[in-house]
This record gives structure tokens, sequence and C-alpha cells, in this order.
């Protein structure tokens, strides 16, 4: 999560998936309101689109059009999948062994 949102913070863009992992863990395993999630990722996203934005937010908080809600991200598994030599982790955070032991925890996260 940590490198995610240093990305986004440093460059201005996130890949979907990104996108969907980061609002799963807000969503999902820190119980914030994905409303916070999608302002803050408007103030931030350089290719910033209101209805796709918006709609990834709602889609994952399990409200809007498509209020099914569980779609929860694995985060270790989308990094295994994704990320198995650790190389965008080691890109936008530094080294594995300044991660924190709770590598979702909110305080961590750049501002």
């Amino acid at each position: 999560m940590n490198a995610l949102m240093h990305q986004l913070n440093s460059s201005g863009w996130m890949s979907n998936r990104g996108r969907q992992i980061v609002a799963s863990c807000l969503v999902n395993e820190l119980q914030v309101d994905w409303r916070y999630g999608a302002a803050y990722f408007e103030q931030g996203l350089i290719d910033y689109d209101v209805a796709s934005n918006w709609g990834n937010w709602q889609y994952i908080a399990g409200v809007g059009a498509d209020p099914r809600g569980g779609r929860h991200f694995d985060i270790d598994k989308q990094s295994k999948m994704f990320d198995p030599n650790k190389q965008f982790i080691k890109r936008w955070q530094g080294e594995l062994g300044s991660l924190p032991s709770d590598h979702t925890n909110m305080v961590d996260w750049p501002v």
C-alpha cells in the first residue's frame, strides 16, 4: 500500500489495479469511508476522470449502481502475483527492510 501511495503522490499516477487494491485496503481493512479515498485520488491523479474514479471506489465499497459487497483484494496475493521480486516496492518505497510489519497501516501512508 505504501509503495502505491508513494507512486501516486510522487507521479500523480497509479495503475487501475493499484487504485482498486488501495481502495480495497482503505474500505475493507481500515474501515474508512470510501468517499475520503475518492476525494484524495481526485486531488492527486493527473489522469483524473470523475466517473472512473468514483465508480471504482463505489464498486469496491459495494455501493452505487452495483451494490454487491465483498470486493476485497488479498494484498499479499496481489503482491506475489504482480510484484514477485519486490521491484515495484523497492522503486517506490525503498528497501524491504524499511517496511513496517503491518503494511496496511494508514499512519505510514505518505501525505
